[in-house]
């Protein structure tokens, strides 16, 4: 086969003794092979990236050095973005839209914590006498696992290698086994860009396989994970037998509260969003919409209507608004779920099939679905189905509004449409989640904090936070005087 993805580790393309196949989620085909690692490939990865942390002077490097760096890898996956697209298409379901988007907002990540490596990294503290200084720094931390997901591959890469790398850290990476040909393809970006040997690795492979090993490792210093709140408890729990720091950006059920006042035309297009973007493969999708019980009925039926011109198809094709599903058992989870939907008492207003095309046939399509008169108790309201689902719960007032949006083991993401500030502020304030958007959904900022409540996370992602996720905090106190205390008087 001629599409071969390597792992990179110390520098190098490295095989494996065995490969996996790479399946086109659009056709359902093969159309590679990924190097299956193994504890072997982690340990040496890890050995690789030790080493190049406390040997090269890497995380003692000017910052203007490492910032240069990082600046040449954006300029790198610039270079190759036509391969980069071409990849995020044929193994993660991208539309062509879609993935020129994300590869561009990648080398716009990795441009960012350029930027940050010439940031403050500490502070000094106020001291009562003037033959004292008191300070704090942060320091890189040593070596960072990193295990990503398969919905945004390239972008959750580069947001958590960029910081890692930029604070000073070393990192072994692991994408997830449905999507590693770009995060192989970064082995050569970062040859290319003179990023040195042993600083950034990637080992491929299947979760239990290779992931657990790397979340079990002694070697490593911090472990970064995004994927579901059940796999992600368990990562925490192997990483939990040597005390390794985490960050964890974990599961969710984000509600989207449309109140009747709201500006109804962009209230319907942040529904639509909230819960489409990438098929409803995002952790932070709205897939809990809660509308006002007045503007109910119109609004539920203007929403079943854009839902149904949704127009379903091969990523590759113009027009096309949404791809397949990442993979078979996938495709089959949400069609689980549309059973249960309907046996809890939803009304399904839309979607809640595959496409009725013989183009379609061999890809894992689904057509985006509404669930109408919820109940907020409901299955399908409460566990991630992680797929173009939402269900309509309606609501009464504003205090109602925020118990039920609250009624949620998650907190990553929530939103609300309303005209009244005062009611935005309200409202936001009293939503537990990480992230709240007002009159909008899934925005994107690199330098704003991404971060979990509840049983969504733990640590913080994106902007100078994200930065200073992966330092240790340090504390130093100077006495200038000479003058010691005693222990106890003679």
């Amino acid at each position: 086969m001629s599409n071969i993805y390597n792992h990179f580790i110390d520098g190098q393309s490295q095989q494996s003794v065995e490969q996996f196949g790479v399946r086109n989620p659009a056709t359902g085909e093969i159309f590679g092979e990924a190097a299956r690692g193994t504890k072997d490939d982690i340990d040496n990865a890890v050995r690789a990236a030790r080493t190049a942390f406390q040997k090269s002077n890497w995380r003692d490097l000017d910052g203007r050095v490492r910032g240069n760096l990082l600046r040449q890898v954006a300029k790198t996956i610039r270079k190759y973005t036509k391969r980069l697209v071409q990849l995020e298409i044929v193994d993660a379901g991208k539309t062509s839209l879609d993935a020129v988007a994300e590869i561009e907002l990648a080398a716009q990540i990795w441009e960012y914590y350029a930027d940050l490596t010439q940031t403050a990294i500490g502070v000094v503290n106020a001291v009562p006498t003037p033959d004292q200084f008191d300070f704090t720094l942060r320091q890189p931390m040593g070596v960072i696992g990193i295990i990503i997901p398969w919905n945004f591959p390239f972008v959750l890469t580069a947001l958590k290698l960029a910081p890692a790398l930029a604070a000073g850290n070393t990192a072994v990476l692991k994408p997830a086994e449905d999507t590693p040909t770009t995060a192989s393809m970064l082995g050569t970006i970062f040859s290319e860009a003179g990023v040195p040997r042993g600083v950034a690795n990637i080992v491929l492979g299947f979760g239990e396989e290779v992931g657990m090993t790397l979340a079990e490792h002694q070697g490593i210093d911090k472990l970064v994970f995004t994927g579901s709140t059940e796999i992600g408890s368990k990562v925490m729990s192997a990483a939990a037998q040597n005390i390794t720091d985490v960050t964890l950006e974990l599961g969710g059920k984000s509600a989207n509260i449309i109140f009747s006042d709201a500006d109804i035309p962009q209230a319907l297009a942040s529904a639509s969003f909230g819960c489409l973007l990438h098929n409803g493969q995002n952790c932070a999708a709205g897939t809990r919409l809660l509308i006002e019980k007045n503007i109910y009925e119109s609004f539920v039926q203007q929403l079943s209507s854009r839902f149904d011109k949704v127009r379903v198809g091969n990523p590759t094709n113009k027009g096309t608004h949404l791809g397949p599903i990442i993979n078979q058992k996938q495709l089959e989870r949400i069609e689980t779920y549309i059973e249960i939907g309907k046996e809890e008492g939803a009304e399904l207003l839309a979607g809640g099939i595959r496409p009725n095309s013989r183009e379609l046939q061999s890809g894992y399509y689904f057509r985006p679905t509404l669930f109408g008169s919820a109940d907020p108790t409901m299955r399908i309201c409460q566990e991630e189905i992680f797929g173009p689902v939402i269900s309509c719960i309606r609501f009464d007032g504003v205090d109602h509004a925020i118990e039920i949006a609250n009624d949620s083991h998650y907190g990553l993401a929530a939103g609300l449409c309303t005209r009244d500030l005062a009611k935005a502020h309200y409202v936001a304030r009293q939503l537990e989640a990480g992230t709240v958007w007002v009159n909008t959904f899934n925005g994107i900022a690199i330098n704003a904090p991404f971060l979990g409540w509840k049983r969504s996370g733990i640590g913080v992602e994106r902007g100078i936070d994200g930065l200073h996720d992966h330092t240790h905090l340090k504390h130093i106190r100077m006495d200038m005087s000479g003058n010691i205390l005693p222990i106890m008087e003679d």
